[in-house]
């Protein structure tokens, strides 16, 4: 990987584009904020490597994959089956860490917003992250969320599901 890529990759990890990143033996999968969202995964061992950007592998995705392991910023797992649903097995440790997993949400949340033409993910995250709310009592994150289901309303003006997110909304708002 060249000098260029691996730069781009490291301004990606310091700027939050890698949401997770599990470990299994030798092998890194990580779920990584780009034009899309990008799958990574990589060998430690062999440094092989793919990505599911239009490059393949190679890549500023796996490069910002990388830099977060040299960092430290990964969840370390002995399932075997983190080769088949490595996202799962991220969402379990992001469940036993509430304010992480909040974090992490809000980070999609915005990132689905900008992507999702239907407003089914951005409705999903949404759900996700009032729960994350209501558990972890983060009333400054309600102020992001304020600001998503105006945008959605904005964008899906004829979809009943935004009053409903809206309402939601308001109530967790009541609750805390």
């Amino acid at each position: 990987m060249d000098e260029k890529t691996l730069k781009k990759g490291e301004r990606y990890y310091k700027s939050g584009k890698v949401l997770w990143v599990v470990k299994y033996g030798d092998r890194l999968f990580s779920k990584v904020l780009g034009t899309y969202p990008y799958y990574v995964e990589l060998n430690l061992e062999t440094g092989e490597n793919s990505c599911t950007c239009p490059l393949g592998g190679d890549c500023k995705h796996v490069a910002a994959v990388m830099k977060a392991h040299e960092n430290g910023f990964y969840f370390e797992t002995f399932e075997g089956h983190a080769e088949l649903f490595p996202e799962a097995i991220a969402m379990e440790f992001l469940a036993e860490v509430p304010e992480l997993a909040l974090d992490v949400t809000l980070k999609e949340l915005r990132f689905a917003l900008s992507t999702d033409e239907s407003g089914s993910e951005v409705a999903r995250l949404f759900r996700r992250a009032l729960k994350l709310v209501e558990i972890t009592e983060k009333r400054e994150a309600l102020h992001v969320l304020e600001e998503v289901v105006e945008e959605y309303r904005h964008v899906f003006e004829d979809y009943e599901l935004s009053l409903k997110l809206e309402d939601e909304l308001r109530e967790l708002e009541t609750a805390l």
